[in-house]
């Protein structure tokens, strides 16, 4: 799952790094950095994705795991989507609403929103929540419309910029492994590539990307990235 770093911003829209706007997290706090390193709280929040040179996807909030106390009826227990724009200092709301927790039941619902990124076109989001104790779930959200796609078991997803995939999504999700006349199988976490509605292309690799203070290695999926001429935005660095 994702782990509780900061996310800084490094250029990928033109402007050299040392040039670049960052987001980064201090505490429960967002902080905004300006090119000229002057620096100022956007408050509390979470989950900053570049979506151009002066905006950022959030999470606003605080940080809610599986288990903990949340309500969609009590603001300070729910989370926001938002795309804050550096230029104007101001934020758009993108997705506030309660998500059923399918295919449990339609009429359970979560407001905890974990991970989130935007498609190219911004016309669908994508959401992680932690609707399950050993894994989450992936709401694929068309916007326009407010139609809702559940994905269960998906985590840490990624939208693919660049390339001929672009739009494509890269999640880790639980599988079961199949079973063997010595084995019955076992779970595990693969990342995949999978389609912008969520359904899965192929399974890259078996290994971990996102680790506490800081991305693995993980040389089989930045290798599988670079043979489609993809990146994904991880903790505050493009992979590859």
């Amino acid at each position: 799952m994702l782990s509780l770093v900061p996310f800084f911003f490094i250029s990928s829209f033109g402007l050299p790094e040392s040039q670049a706007q960052r987001i980064y997290e201090r505490g429960p706090d967002l902080i905004l950095e300006d090119t000229q390193g002057r620096s100022k709280s956007l408050g509390k929040g979470f989950n900053s994705i570049p979506i151009s040179d002066h905006e950022f996807l959030l999470i606003r909030g605080a940080q809610m795991g599986y288990g903990e106390e949340s309500g969609c009826e009590r603001p300070a227990a729910k989370n926001r989507v938002v795309l804050y724009d550096t230029n104007t200092n101001k934020e758009s709301l993108l997705f506030d609403k309660p998500i059923p927790v399918l295919p449990i039941t339609a009429h359970l619902t979560i407001c905890v929103y974990e991970h989130a990124d935007l498609s190219p076109s911004r016309s669908t989001l994508y959401i992680v929540t932690p609707c399950y104790a050993t894994s989450g779930c992936l709401a694929v959200i068309d916007l326009p419309t407010g139609r809702v796609k559940s994905v269960p078991g998906a985590m840490d997803v990624f939208v693919i910029r660049g390339g001929p995939n672009d739009g494509d999504l890269v999640y880790c999700t639980r599988l079961h492994s199949k079973p063997t006349k010595y084995d019955p199988g076992h779970y595990y976490y693969p990342y995949i590539h999978a389609r912008p509605d969520g359904s899965r292309i192929s399974v890259i690799s078996n290994e971990d990307l996102v680790l506490v203070g800081g991305n693995a290695p993980a040389p089989i999926l930045r290798t599988y990235l670079r043979g489609i001429h993809g990146r994904i935005f991880v903790q505050g660095e493009w992979v590859p």
